[in-house]
């Protein structure tokens, strides 16, 4: 039982303190923007992490976050080396695939919420227009709110307040989320922040667009909600057999990570497992 609590259960901490870091308090945030800059990671590769883990919604600078990533996949080897030398190998192969694994569901959870918000987000910017108010009016109070889109809507307000036009900081924060939604939201928004009252009518419809593509986007999720779980559980068996081996046969696991062959065994099953992982996938998103 204590080799699947280290085989299995320290891969599930990597993801488990991914999550927690969603819930990380202000001072937490403050302390990982002081740190910014990593003793042992580049720049660039700070930046790229730090923007991963924005647009997973995790709270946490690049630093704090490896170092709770790599201490938890630390901590997995250290207890299957409790029970087996051979146990090493594939708890410290999956507590390293976690951490992307989770960020990428994080970000994918995070990009359908925004999606999700943007409608109602128009009908807001469309009210306070037709209540003589302005587009940034509008983008003020969404930062105040508690929504997907308030973290959005408070750099677009901070940018402004530094002095970069507003136009230009819609755009950017266009460029920065990507996807064919978000910047026909930020045009609009530009447009309607020259043309005022105006627009209101071309928000309205945009919004009720959005809303109708929404909800046919989330019938065919629904719709393939099968597919997608078989995927997981064809995807998930190798490793559910992998791990009931621990418990029955911990020799028969030595012998994958221990031999030659087994390791050859090991190297094009798990080649063969990314393909399949890919694969399905793709045929998932067809189905979306």
């Amino acid at each position: 039982m204590m080799a699947v609590l280290a085989g299995v259960g320290g891969p599930l901490m990597v993801v488990a303190l991914v999550n927690a870091a969603t819930r990380a308090t202000g001072r937490e945030r403050a302390r990982a923007l002081v740190a910014r800059h990593s003793f042992f990671l580049p720049d660039r590769v700070a930046i790229r992490v730090e923007r991963g883990l924005q647009d997973a919604g995790v709270e946490l600078g690049a630093q704090r976050a490896l170092q709770l990533w790599l201490g938890a996949t630390a901590v997995s080897a250290v207890l299957a080396a409790m029970f087996g030398l051979a146990l090493v190998p594939p708890v410290v192969m999956l507590g390293l695939a976690c951490g992307p694994v989770a960020l990428r569901i994080l970000r994918t959870r995070r990009v359908r919420a925004l999606n999700a918000a943007l409608p109602s987000a128009l009908d807001t910017v469309a009210a306070e227009l037709r209540a003589g108010g302005t587009v940034r009016d509008a983008v003020a109070s969404l930062a105040r709110g508690r929504g997907a889109l308030a973290a959005d809507a408070g750099r677009v307000e901070a940018r402004v307040a530094l002095g970069l036009a507003f136009p230009d900081a819609l755009r950017l924060w266009a460029d920065e989320r990507g996807g064919t939604t978000v910047r026909a939201v930020a045009g609009a928004l530009s447009v309607a922040d020259s043309l005022g009252g105006r627009s209101v009518e071309a928000l309205e419809g945009l919004a009720r667009s959005l809303r109708d593509a929404h909800g046919a986007a989330a019938e065919a999720r629904a719709l393939s909600s099968q597919a997608r779980l078989s995927a997981v559980v064809v995807g998930a068996a190798p490793f559910a057999y992998l791990a009931f081996q621990v418990v029955t046969d911990p020799r028969s696991v030595g012998v994958l990570v221990a031999t030659p062959a087994g390791q050859l065994c090991l190297v094009v099953g798990l080649g063969l497992e990314g393909l399949a992982i890919v694969w399905m996938r793709r045929i998932v998103r067809a189905v979306q």
